[in-house]
């Protein structure tokens, strides 16, 4: 990212999951001030196991290896730009209490220490749902080599979950365990809330929406470029099976740009899938001055360039119809090129041209 600060307009294509993405965002942050382009757009090829922002941007839950990269480099240059909400997450600690750091790294227990700061883009969760998130962090942290598809890594979770049902484990008194401010007003949680979720995206647990559809309630429609949080309670694991298999949702609890929460005992909290316990102390949520643009994938179809009939156009079209774009070595390094009906062979012979200039010009 540093080798291309001086180029005005360019974007990104992140291949990975959400941690990934994240990982990208705060490397742009750091060469931000010396980039020419401040908030280059970023678009996703989904390659973790949740994908919650891939989903939301319309890129898929997760990509198989079927579609021809050709036709994954087309669709970022027909996306659309799109502002991401970001937030800064503050937790500040008590001084005797002693807390795991997200990164599993270190302990802070002096008062120089018991500050962190960190960033959000998709959710923040305490108590049940960050439970379930620990868990499946640990085991993954054990046997590594283990977690190398999608479909297992869900396998575990779901057996995670029937584990928790049977032991019977659960955050029975969460709303005491808690104190909970949303934009200066205290919002009193309900004695079945086990967890809450604190939403900027409407994806969470590979896919699911626990604000649930649109209903005439007196919260807003909400979107992750509008500078509010929503905030939903889980009742149980039970509850949020139902959540994540759409016959549920989970329960509307207040809407905001400025939350507060009060841990009175030791809890586990996850930033956008990072999980760990955290001890007593105060969690901070408010809204960041770091930008994301991120680019949406279009709704609309390419029209397919393969010929279907001899001649190479498809009936009631004419040769000329067909218009896809191109890679070019201009700045903005995208251009429209019409061509005719030769197939999608020429079209590939082309663009692999172009992206082996383009890349030997950069080096």
């Amino acid at each position: 990212l540093y080798v291309f600060r001086h180029i005005k307009d360019y974007k990104i294509l992140v291949c990975g999951g959400d941690g990934t993405v994240g990982w990208v965002l705060q490397c742009l942050d750091n060469v931000g001030q010396d980039s020419e382009c401040q908030s280059p757009p970023c678009a996703i090829v989904p390659l973790g196991t949740g994908n919650d922002l891939a989903r939301v941007l319309r890129w898929g839950p997760g990509y198989t290896g079927q579609e021809d990269p050709i036709t994954v480099l087309k669709d970022v240059i027909d996306a659309e730009e799109i502002r991401l909400d970001r937030w800064t997450v503050v937790i500040h600690q008590e001084e005797t209490g002693r807390s795991a750091d997200p990164s599993g790294d270190r302990q802070s227990s002096n008062q120089e220490d018991s500050t962190a700061i960190m960033v959000m883009n998709n959710y923040f969760g305490l108590g049940i749902d960050a439970d379930l998130c620990l868990g499946f962090h640990n085991a993954r942290e054990e046997n590594p080599e283990r977690f190398n598809s999608r479909l297992h890594n869900k396998g575990v979770y779901v057996k995670m979950g029937l584990k928790k049902m049977v032991s019977r484990k659960s955050w029975q008194n969460f709303n005491k365990d808690i104190r909970l401010e949303v934009d200066g007003k205290h919002v009193v949680l309900d004695s079945k809330v086990e967890g809450i979720i604190i939403l900027n995206i409407l994806s969470w647990g590979s896919g699911a929406n626990p604000w649930g559809p649109e209903k005439d309630d007196q919260f807003s429609k909400p979107n992750h470029y509008d500078g509010m949080l929503e905030i939903v309670g889980v009742n149980g694991v039970v509850h949020m099976g139902q959540i994540q298999s759409g016959l549920s949702s989970a329960k509307r609890i207040a809407q905001g740009g400025h939350i507060r929460i009060k841990i009175l005992t030791d809890m586990p909290v996850q930033v956008d899938g990072e999980p760990w316990i955290q001890s007593p102390g105060e969690v901070v949520i408010l809204k960041s001055a770091l930008k994301a643009t991120m680019l949406r994938k279009s709704k609309m179809k390419r029209r397919n360039t393969e010929p279907s009939l001899p001649g190479g156009s498809e009936p009631g079209s004419s040769s000329s119809s067909s218009t896809p774009v191109t890679l070019t070595t201009s700045t903005t390094t995208t251009a429209t090129e019409i061509i005719g009906s030769t197939g999608t062979r020429r079209l590939r012979e082309k663009e692999e041209g172009k992206l082996e200039k383009i890349f030997s010009e950069t080096e």
